[in-house]
């Protein structure tokens, strides 16, 4: 926190300006119990959709929301008794739309060692492609603009303003392909076992459950959208997370970080699959990349230099709190939805060769690294 703090006193001295689907009511008390055990102030916002099997709807309906302030939820043994202190300065996470799908599948019957998995950091490059920002952090420019431009542009701060009432959502968190999954933590792989799965806690959304929980640990309230875009249909997913980003900036007007968690998917020649790891406080966690796109006269995205800052305040406040944790900010003519919102980016968060815990980790460490970016605005 104090780093990023001197890192945005450096920047602002050489010219910067400043630099479910509803589960059932068992499950709900679990994951309120579970997030105000970590400190976390949670809401379930859930509403009714995909059945445990399968559904013709392709996102979850708004016609049944029932909005469940689970604020006092507690883990003691006795409901006379008290929690012994209430959080206090904490962000309150709004939960909605998250799948109550579990999958029962027998994943021991997966022993086919079909190759090994590559597991390695992706460091510093030194390609002209690559700019290298004031924290050390790179930027991959896949365009046409110059570097000096971008590098210029790294030291300005993006245009965000926090909310007054702390208990408004700053940050979204969705999901635009909602089942990629990770692998099992093994030197090798089984090249038929699946790599997405329906059930929330064994997907992406888990990995964005973390980032929801540090975020609020650090009294920044968010929102996370769990709704399932791309099952049982792939394609098109992208339109329908445009929906759901449209229905939460309506909701939530002071929304100003709207973030889509992904998993990459890496491999090597041979189809061995890639796990970019990093090893931070002593345990293995999947590194991130952020990707943020450019217009070229097609996507319809003016602000797109606003993107692409935000993208540089949180790979300079990464590597200040976490250095290897994130892979090079990728700046691409690509849409992904931020041309809804000068605040919109997509997140990688490992790749199918991690393990899930590896990647929840890494969430939990976003959580922070996004926290640090934001004191930069109180």
């Amino acid at each position: 926190m104090g780093k990023l703090k001197s890192f945005a006193a450096v920047i602002a001295a050489v010219g910067c300006p400043i630099l479910t689907l509803s589960g059932s009511a068992a499950g709900n008390f679990l994951r309120s119990a579970a997030y105000f055990t970590a400190g976390a102030y949670y809401s379930e916002n859930s509403e009714s959709g995909e059945s445990s099997e399968s559904s013709d709807s392709l996102q979850s309906s708004d016609n049944s929301e029932n909005l469940q302030n689970s604020e006092n939820s507690q883990t003691s043994e006795s409901e006379s008794e008290p929690p012994e202190s209430e959080p206090e300065n904490l962000g309150k996470i709004i939960a909605k739309n998250r799948s109550d799908y579990k999958d029962e599948t027998d994943y021991s019957k997966f022993q086919t060692h079909s190759g090994q998995i590559l597991r390695y950091n992706f460091g510093k490059f030194n390609s002209g492609e690559y700019i290298t920002l004031q924290s050390g952090a790179q930027v991959r420019n896949c365009t046409d603009i110059d570097n000096s431009e971008l590098e210029s542009a790294a030291k300005t701060l993006p245009e965000i303003k926090l909310p007054e009432n702390a208990e408004s959502p700053t940050v979204l968190i969705y999901h635009t392909h909602t089942t990629e999954s990770y692998l099992p933590e093994n030197d090798w792989y089984d090249a038929d076992y699946p790599n997405n799965n329906r059930d929330a806690d064994k997907s992406v959304v888990a990995v964005g459950d973390a980032v929801c929980e540090a975020l609020a640990n650090r009294g920044i309230s968010v929102v996370h959208d769990c709704t399932v875009h791309d099952y049982p249909q792939y394609t098109g997913a992208y339109y329908r997370s445009a929906d759901t980003i449209v229905k939460n900036m309506e909701e939530y007007p002071d929304l100003q970080l709207i973030l889509d968690i992904h998993r990459d998917g890496i491999g090597s020649s041979d189809g061995s699959p890639i796990a970019p790891i990093a090893e931070i406080n002593g345990k293995t966690a999947a590194q991130f990349m952020i990707i943020t796109g450019c217009d070229n006269e097609i996507f319809n995205m003016p602000d797109y230099m606003e993107n692409y800052k935000l993208a540089c305040l949180l790979q300079n406040a990464a590597e200040t709190a976490y250095p290897t944790l994130a892979r090079p900010v990728l700046f691409d003519y690509r849409n992904y939805n931020q041309d809804m919102s000068p605040g919109a980016l997509l997140i990688e968060v490992g790749s199918q060769g991690n393990s899930l815990e590896e990647a929840v980790y890494t969430g939990e460490l976003l959580g922070n690294i996004i926290a640090d970016a934001l004191e930069c605005f109180s």
